[in-house]
């Protein structure tokens, strides 16, 4: 189903802000890069980045790098030291961005040379006490807690000044240029086109579990559908806690410095030992194993030595990491001591530089995120307002939180933002009453969601205007709908298609009713008259898009008219259990492509069911997008599960059949770092009542050279059938776990898919149509010619390389099981015993 323009653009914001966890680059603050070095021009490691009289300060990475950011304004003095050399100091001026490089000369009273010998005895005792006191340190093991967040966002995008300086451009955004600034991390300019405030209340229990969140106050600018957005400007979306073992960043898990296992992924030194606030504190720095091949952190920690809770953490994604689309990754934190006894969050920042092009010498423009949250006030208590600890929903939006004064804000933030920052609201709104970014919008969200819509109006989806196929030859599609600017309440839509070799002309309306997005509560009506492939998955392509038509097997797809109409409720309980509530007539109707015939060799033109279908969902903290009409299921590290019950009572349309048919399925993404992780599919059903074919268990084939994660790539549509069943498949990505440890493809970031699929069924004798069984007079029709059971269970494996190019995909799959078929009479070797798909991922 097509989403709607604004939804999806801001879906893809807000995918950069969920999975956002924390430098911010604004503008009021001072901002310093550069390096340290010997005379020789080589960088020096350790040494000791300060602002003088302040426990402000960094050490340098293994190449002498540094960087550094503060609000405060009496930092003035930038100084940099190590043992052995002379020290040096230099003046930095404040609210602005600058590069500073130190040269550093040895001491002319430096020691003697001596031999240092590796002792890492103390540092992993140093490590143990962290892992041993870590239920204690980590506030998401407190017992409950409640505290204020106020959330900073900004996305900006860089080389803009180079790239947008034709006439056009100039003319319509020339204004913009006077709000570039200059990334402390990479030294870029960038141009703000989005940002965000919240504040919030965060409520957390371990006993009853609880996580939830209430906004309430949010404002965005420079994104249409601020409401939809407002869900991902919290905390819940946004952490990250280092005393997991993995960090979880844009689905890439990433693991902690002070991981349980750390060791195995870092080397650690202790440069340095400070008094910071009267408590003694030990400066750490960590730096990559050279044979580790997952994604890992590059940077230091500081540790206090009373507690062994992490004080403040900063690290940077290492370059070369087999990580998609990030060019630069840096995390800053900070913690607090609360009481006497008590560690827990304060400042949480992340930046971002999204680029397709990885090369830091890239002039191309680029996205950076910008991310800045502030912890305060916790108090350490079960007591909880009953309408939050009773409310389903884990992030509440207040219906006011929109509509805070400038003098709510002013008292609200943390810190007071500059002039120049509180203007670039006023700048990224005026950007969208520019006409050419509304047109470049418009393009942009037709080709994500693919409708193109015009006021009130959207038609598409554009990819099913013209395909083709076996029956209908060339067909020609339009479509239209309503947008959000005609209701946000209803939509109606519609479609009509033509086939010019079958000469029939097909269609279908849709009504949605939004009665409810908070909890979700929605109605929706459909009518179509089409021919549609049955026993497709729910992942294969649209019949009618061209790229189904283009990557087609001959003679691959047989499809069916089908008449239906459906009537479905949705009704979410909370985010991790909803229930559906449909009722579906559908008639399927016989052609030549697959005909319909009794037992007794009488053709039947149409066969019906009335169905009434419940589904149960259950999920567990499971992350959940709200748009305007559309609801999806983001990502949870738990299995997530579901019920259906389908009946059909006879005697309500003509040649109709009663059964009742019962399924259970999970699904479960299960991170398996640092070798992956696996995708996990079990499906499982039973059919009671005598059917004919179209209402069995299709067993579901693939008809196309494309990769259908949900059926099987080896099996032919209508090839097998079953009343009983279950289906089990597994797929797990090594994310280049193997190829990232070889020299010459490590380059290349190629990553491993081993997959497994099998499928075992039954047919009792009343529905067991199989052309020759002895028992098929009891069935309701006979089977398609070729199509049998799978009392044998059905096996099919393969392996496959993506991340191709970053985008592409190839599997190879072979049928372990089933190898041979019969074919008039004879036993012959299966021609899909071997099959190569082709796939396109879009991932981190």
């Amino acid at each position: 189903m097509a989403k709607s323009k604004g939804r999806y653009i801001s879906f893809i914001v807000a995918t950069v802000l969920a999975m956002m966890q924390p430098l911010v680059s604004f503008s009021q603050s001072t901002r310093v890069r550069g390096r340290v070095t010997d005379s020789s021009g080589e960088g020096i490691p350790f040494a000791a980045v300060f602002f003088k009289g302040t426990t402000t300060g960094v050490s340098t990475d293994m190449d002498g790098r540094y960087t550094l950011e503060t609000r405060d304004t009496s930092m003035t003095v930038l100084r940099a030291e190590i043992l052995g050399y002379d020290p040096q100091e230099k003046i930095v001026k404040v609210h602005a961005f600058q590069e500073v490089n130190f040269t550093l000369e040895l001491s002319t009273n430096h020691l003697e040379a001596a031999l240092v010998k590796p002792d890492n005895r103390y540092m992993r005792w140093i490590l143990s006490q962290i892992d041993e006191r870590r239920k204690i340190n980590d506030p998401e093991r407190k017992e409950a807690w409640q505290c204020d967040v106020y959330n900073k966002m900004e996305i900006d995008l860089t080389n803009a000044d180079e790239n947008l300086r034709n006439r056009l451009i100039r003319k319509n955004f020339g204004f913009v240029f006077d709000y570039m600034d200059t990334s402390v991390v990479s030294g870029q300019a960038f141009l703000p086109i989005m940002i965000s405030e919240t504040v919030a209340k965060r409520y957390h229990s371990n006993d009853p579990v609880i996580d939830k969140e209430v906004i309430e106050a949010s404002r965005i600018s420079g994104i249409n559908d601020e409401n939809f957005l407002s869900q991902f400007t919290g905390s819940l979306h946004l952490k990250t806690n280092f005393y997991r073992n993995f960090i979880n960043a844009f689905n890439v898990e990433i693991p902690s410095p002070i991981s349980s296992n750390g060791e195995l992924y870092y080397n650690y030194y202790l440069i340095d030992s400070l008094n910071i606030d009267g408590r003694k504190t030990w400066k750490i720095r960590f730096h990559p194993k050279k044979m580790v091949s997952s994604p890992v952190w590059d940077g230091e920690m500081s540790i206090d030595s009373t507690d062994f809770a992490l004080r403040e953490i900063h690290v940077k994604l290492t370059k070369g990491s087999n990580v998609n689309w990030i060019r630069d990754l840096v995390v800053d934190q900070e913690h607090q001591f609360v009481g006497d006894s008590t560690w827990f969050w304060g400042d949480d920042r992340m930046y971002v530089d999204f680029s397709p092009i990885l090369s830091d010498s890239t002039t191309i423009i680029t996205i950076i995120g910008n991310r800045q949250m502030h912890y305060s006030n916790p108090v350490f208590t079960k007591v909880m307002r009953k309408e939050i600890a009773d409310a389903g929903n884990n992030v509440m939006v207040k219906k006011d939180a929109g509509g805070k004064s400038e003098d709510y804000w002013q008292g609200a933030r943390p810190y007071q933002l500059s002039h120049r920052e509180q203007n670039i609201y006023h700048m990224v709104d005026s950007i969208k009453n520019v006409p050419i970014y509304r047109d470049i919008y418009s393009l942009a969200a037709t080709l994500v969601g693919g409708y193109y819509d015009i006021g009130k109006f959207g038609y598409g989806p554009v990819a099913n205007i013209f395909s083709f196929n076996e029956i209908e030859g060339p067909r020609l599609y339009f479509g239209m709908r309503t947008s959000k600017e005609m209701s946000r309440k209803f939509r109606i839509g519609g479609y009509v298609a033509y086939g010019f070799k079958d000469k029939g002309v097909k269609g279908g309306a849709k009504f949605e009713y939004m009665f409810n997005t908070q909890p979700w509560r929605k109605l929706t009506i459909n009518v179509k008259r089409d021919l549609v492939q049955l026993g497709r998955s729910s992942n294969a392509f649209s019949e009618s898009n061209i790229m189904s038509s283009m990557l087609a097997k001959g003679g691959g797809q047989r499809r069916s008219p089908v008449m239906e109409f459906s009537l479905v409720y949705d009704h979410e309980w909370s985010p991790g259990f909803n229930n559906t509530l449909g009722i579906e007539a559908r008639r399927v109707y016989s052609n030549d492509y697959v005909p319909m015939m009794k037992p007794d060799g009488e053709p039947v033109k149409s066969v019906a069911a009335t169905i009434f279908r419940y589904r149960a969902r259950f999920s567990w903290e499971e992350t959940v997008t709200r748009g305007v009409f559309e609801k999806s299921y983001v990502h949870t590290k738990y299995p997530y599960i579901s019920f259906d019950i389908m009946a059909s009572p006879k005697g309500i349309a003509h040649n109709d059949y009663s059964f009742l048919r019962g399924e259970f399925t999970l699904d479960w993404r299960l991170a398996m770092p640092p070798a992956g992780y696996s995708l996990i599919h079990f499906n499982a059903g039973k059919i009671y009542g005598t059917v004919p074919y179209p209402f069995l268990k299709l067993h579901e084939g693939n008809g196309t050279y494309f990769l259908d994660k949900g059926a099987f790539a080896c099996m032919e549509f209508y090839e097998f059938a079953s009343d009983t069943w279950a289906t089990f498949t597994v797929e797990h990505n090594f994310g280049g776990f193997f190829l990232g440890k070889v020299p010459l493809l490590r380059r290349l970031n190629l990553r491993e898919v081993a997959t497994f699929k099998a499928a075992y069924g039954t047919l009792s004798d009343r529905n067991n149509g199989i052309v020759g069984n002895p028992h098929s007079e009891k069935a309701a029709m006979l089977f398609p010619k070729g199509m049998s059971s799978l009392e044998k269970p059905y096996v099919e494996m393969g392996v496959g390389i993506s991340n191709i190019l970053r985008l592409f995909r190839v599997d190879t799959f072979w049928r372990m099981t089933h190898r041979y078929i019969e074919v008039d009479g004879e036993r012959q070797k299966s021609p899909n015993c071997f099959v190569v798909n082709l796939g396109m991922e879009f991932k981190f």
